[in-house]
């Protein structure tokens, strides 16, 4: 009796064995079949993804074609918006004192100060705060907006004062800037802002610079805007305060864009009086940038399809 218990035992424990080792073998052949899927997609997607240095010249060289082309006109003839900024200068690694700056984004905006203290002196009392926008006020006018902006900015002024001894009667000027598409025709009237997020329908019709000045003036700021830019313009500008040979910035997120300076001379559509520097800022809007060299794959084209704008970015 024991023998024959023995027996079945051992019979029992070899069954199972085999049965295990069955399944670890037919779990191994699914994992590897699943691997060699992944790499044939993963190949594929490279294939389709490849970028030889002849294509990336195929890029380049539409990239400069309609960067020429849209600066040589201001009829909208390339994906290429090439917004000229009317800056008066950028920073030259000189400035002092105390500044204060607001950048408008998608869903909120970042208030920040600092004292610059002139050439080849540290920056000191940087204060920064970031401050989302109620949903009311997103879809409301731009100056509600703007009005509650500066409620907030006069909040952050008092909590961070100018006690340096630059502080005067002085108006001083504020910098401003956007994550949005800002078409300046003059520097204190800009005609329009692309808002992507906000409602703002009364946007295009009103000056954005007195609404933005008149809101600071209502809450008792001393302050003034003179030109509005995007964020991109703005890096430039910070790249200029310690570099005075920087000549491009390139902002990456949510999108992309590049701003540059450009000489006056070659920029056609320039109708103003030359500037006293030679140069104009140039905000190249490249995130709309399309080029039948780009590499497009299935990925590309199902996100595109299920976007807002279907075949606009693609």
């Amino acid at each position: 009796m024991r023998k024959e218990v023995v027996v079945v035992a051992a019979v029992s424990t070899a069954a199972t064995i085999a049965a295990v080792a069955a399944l670890v073998r037919q779990r191994r052949r699914r994992k590897e079949q699943r691997w060699k899927q992944t790499q044939t997609i993963l190949r594929k997607f490279a294939r389709e993804c490849a970028t030889p240095v002849p294509r990336l010249w195929q890029v380049a060289n539409a990239l400069v074609s309609e960067m020429q082309a849209s600066l040589a006109s201001n009829e909208t003839t390339t994906d290429l918006n090439m917004l000229l900024s009317y800056l008066a200068s950028l920073p030259n690694g000189e400035e002092k004192g105390l500044y204060y700056g607001i950048n408008l984004r998608a869903t909120d905006f970042l208030i920040l100060c600092a004292r610059l203290g002139g050439k080849n002196e540290p920056i000191s009392d940087l204060h920064r705060e970031e401050i989302s926008i109620p949903s009311d006020v997103m879809c409301g006018t731009s100056q509600e907006l703007f009005d509650y902006i500066a409620g907030e900015f006069a909040k952050f002024v008092n909590a961070h004062p100018d006690n340096g001894n630059d502080t005067s009667a002085k108006e001083k000027k504020l910098g401003y800037t956007w994550s949005h598409s800002v078409d300046q025709v003059t520097t204190l009237s800009p005609s329009a802002i692309k808002w992507k997020n906000f409602a703002a329908n009364d946007t295009v019709e009103e000056t954005l610079v007195t609404n933005i000045n008149q809101a600071l003036a209502k809450h008792d700021l001393n302050m003034r805007v003179y030109a509005l830019v995007d964020d991109t313009i703005g890096s430039l500008a910070g790249g200029r305060f310690y570099n005075r040979d920087c000549v491009a910035a390139v902002t990456l997120g949510t999108g992309t864009n590049a701003a540059y300076v450009e000489s006056s001379q070659a920029v056609p559509k320039w109708q103003g009086p030359s500037p006293k520097s030679g140069e104009i800022v140039i905000s190249t809007e490249w995130g709309n940038f399309s080029s039948s060299s780009f590499p497009v794959t299935e990925f590309d084209a199902s996100l595109d399809a299920e976007s807002l704008n279907p075949g606009s970015m693609v």
